[in-house]
């Protein structure tokens, strides 16, 4: 399906952007203008990419591989998530415990954290948010908690613990501020998404476990657009979510890429044994289908959403159409 409507809302297939240069692909963020930073972390060696992606199909170039500015920024390193302050790109990594602050051109600025349970110490951080005054919210998964401190790195407060019940969390992932600064949390083990005031205060849950048309499985990120809308990577059902501000099921995005992306389509036809094998599969259509997606960014200023398609190294890109209605025929 290339348009999903429901609710007034559409979401309209736009294109998919990926391929080899995106292996070990797990989340993506916006940075200025048409910029986009992709984080990749792969045995073979992981890395940020920064890439443009233009109005028109297939107008995406990689402008700037982090990994090829200092290799040994990323020994032993295994980054999570990333957000972009408007100077610097912060990014996790779940296994040196750190906050590791870079400039737009890859030069590591300096690092955050460290090893431990207390503050400004962490186990396995993975998502990573900005509110309206520069704050930072990360989740700090297996402190199963979230901690927010300030640009300079200066600890303000922590929230959570281990445990099933309101506040309580199993292992978070993604993380989300809004327009309003309420911060959403992926409770991955949860399989549910959290919301919260700025001072941590639970405000209410999203999603239940299962495998229902409302429902979540192990959720690995959440992204918040200007209306309130709710997006769930929903990590194990192989899907996007989208619930309405108050937590009602919108619908679900399954993957809509029905061609392949411009640096897939070189790849594949690069290789006569590549284009033969794949010309002799029974079906194409599970390429159209997300696997595993890890990232949800709803991308405002253009308004769009980008899914990250873990298993398929691509991001699959929707724009949202609001007051749509659907067409209708006479017979």
């Amino acid at each position: 399906m290339l348009t999903t409507s429901a609710k007034g809302r559409a979401f309209d297939y736009n294109r998919v952007v990926g391929g080899r240069a995106f292996r070990g692909i797990i989340y993506a963020t916006q940075g200025l203008g048409d910029d986009l930073y992709v984080v990749l972390r792969d045995t073979y060696g992981s890395d940020i990419l920064k890439l443009t992606i233009g109005p028109s199909l297939d107008d995406e170039e990689i402008s700037l591989s982090f990994r090829e500015v200092h290799e040994q920024n990323f020994d032993g390193s295994w980054p999570s998530c990333a957000v972009f302050n408007g100077e610097n790109l912060l990014v996790t990594d779940e296994l040196k415990n750190v906050i590791n602050v870079f400039s737009p051109d890859g030069e590591l600025v300096k690092t955050i954290g460290g090893s431990g349970n207390g503050p400004m110490e962490f186990a396995r951080p993975s998502g990573i948010d900005i509110d309206s005054d520069l704050n930072v919210y990360v989740a700090d998964t297996l402190n199963h908690r979230v901690q927010k401190f300030s640009t300079d790195g200066s600890f303000i407060k922590e929230w959570g613990n281990f445990g099933e019940s309101e506040g309580l969390m199993k292992a978070p992932w993604g993380i989300c501020v809004d327009h309003n600064d309420f911060i959403y949390v992926a409770d991955h083990k949860n399989h549910r998404i959290q919301k919260f005031d700025s001072d941590g205060n639970f405000v209410m849950s999203v999603g239940e476990f299962g495998s229902a048309a409302n429902s979540l499985d192990h959720p690995a990120d959440v992204s918040v657009d200007k209306s309130g809308d709710i997006y769930v990577a929903d990590w194990v059902n192989n899907r996007i979510q989208i619930y309405e501000p108050d937590g009602a099921h919108v619908a679900n995005l399954n993957g809509s890429a029905i061609e392949l992306s411009k640096w897939q389509k070189q790849y594949v036809n690069a290789s006569p044994d590549v284009y033969k094998a794949r010309r002799r599969v029974a079906s194409l259509e599970p390429e159209t289908l997300f696997a595993l997606p890890t990232c949800v960014n709803f991308d405002e200023s253009k308004s769009r959403l980008l899914a990250v398609d873990s298993q398929r190294w691509r991001i699959q890109i929707y724009d949202k159409v609001n007051n749509y209605s659907d067409p209708q025929f006479n017979i």
